[in-house]
């Protein structure tokens, strides 16, 4: 039987030594590039209905079709989205279950709520930028004020004498409130509401004289003429409302508050699925029938790289971290 050298010996358990870990690795890299191979879910924090729930389904539905599986919105609302958040980020980080986070769960609640179940940076891969809504400032017609510098007058004429709704505690609604409490250096009595709405039927119907709203839920009133539009959130005004001005160019300049929605998925989520998901959603957000329904619900398309969400995500989370500590706001 032949003899095979020392030296031979090691060159041949070399060869066999990558082959080997080859062999071992191929299955994840495997089931990356298989991605998706079973119904991908996405949790949104919030109730169905609202203009974020048909956003974010009518993308779903147009990711379904490109990646060839089922797409799934799931409703788990509650505490301004944490519970949908803190669900997410204990899931497993494969691809299969992501998050719809807002402006709330990823910079708003962290300055918010004292006790969190996640952390919205470590608990989270960033994945894309999906769509912006800005808020409108109405008022009812009754009211005297026609102008926004005619409301902001009155409020500092008479501090804390006017009551002015908002979708909720901790909501983008809120905090353009107290940003623009703090900018115009007015004070009045910030009413929380569970949602649109309750906030405006009691607007409507004269309860409460004004209301800060996002858009697609104040758009219909204001076009029948029931709810006279002082402002909006926005940098620049709104195809909607071509004809309101923003808070920005009445003076109070860099006001600026958006609603908006993003795409995380659970942190240590691979890459590969991390790049897979974003490049499908940039392309979703281009096709022209998505482009139409977000119109439809005052949303703006965004996308972009994970990397300029993250950055994104941190402005939003650093410029609310002052606002809410200088209107010492603070939930349980």
């Amino acid at each position: 039987m032949p003899q095979v050298s020392h030296g031979r010996r090691r060159a041949a358990a070399l060869l066999v030594l990558p082959t080997a870990w080859l062999a071992w690795a191929r299955p994840t890299h495997g089931q990356q590039e298989d991605y998706p191979k079973r119904p991908i879910k996405i949790v949104l924090g919030f109730p169905p209905g609202g203009s974020t729930d048909t956003s974010a389904r009518r993308v779903a539905d147009q990711l379904a079709r490109q990646m060839g599986q089922p797409v799934i919105v799931e409703n788990r609302p509650g505490a301004s989205g944490n519970i949908g958040a803190a669900y997410v980020a204990k899931s497993a980080p494969d691809g299969y279950t992501l998050l719809y986070g807002t402006n709330t769960t990823h910079a708003m609640n962290v300055s918010l709520y004292p006790r969190l179940e996640f952390d919205p940076v470590k608990d989270f891969e960033p994945v894309v930028l999906q769509g912006k809504v800005s808020n409108v400032f109405s008022v009812h017609p009754s009211f005297g004020a026609t102008t926004l510098q005619a409301f902001i007058d009155q409020a500092k004429a008479r501090p804390g004498a006017i009551n002015v709704a908002s979708n909720g505690n901790s909501t983008s609604t809120h905090m353009a409130l107290e940003l623009l409490k703090g900018m115009a250096g007015i004070s009045f009595v910030h009413v929380p509401y569970k949602g649109s709405v309750p906030a405006l039927n009691d607007v409507l119907g004269g309860t409460v004289p004004a209301i800060m709203d996002n858009l697609p839920a104040s758009l219909p009133h204001i076009k029948a003429g029931k709810l006279r539009p002082l402002a909006v959130t926005a940098r620049k005004r709104l195809p909607q409302l071509p004809e309101v001005p923003t808070f920005d160019e009445l003076g109070l300049r860099g006001y600026e508050v958006a609603g908006w929605g993003a795409i995380w998925a659970p942190a240590g989520t691979p890459r590969p699925i991390v790049e897979r998901l974003n490049r499908e959603i940039n392309l979703a957000l281009k096709e022209p029938r998505i482009v139409e329904v977000m119109f439809e619900t005052a949303s703006e398309p965004q996308g972009g790289t994970p990397e300029q969400l993250a950055s994104y995500a941190r402005e939003e989370t650093a410029k609310w971290r002052e606002v809410i500590r200088n209107a010492n706001i603070r939930l349980d």
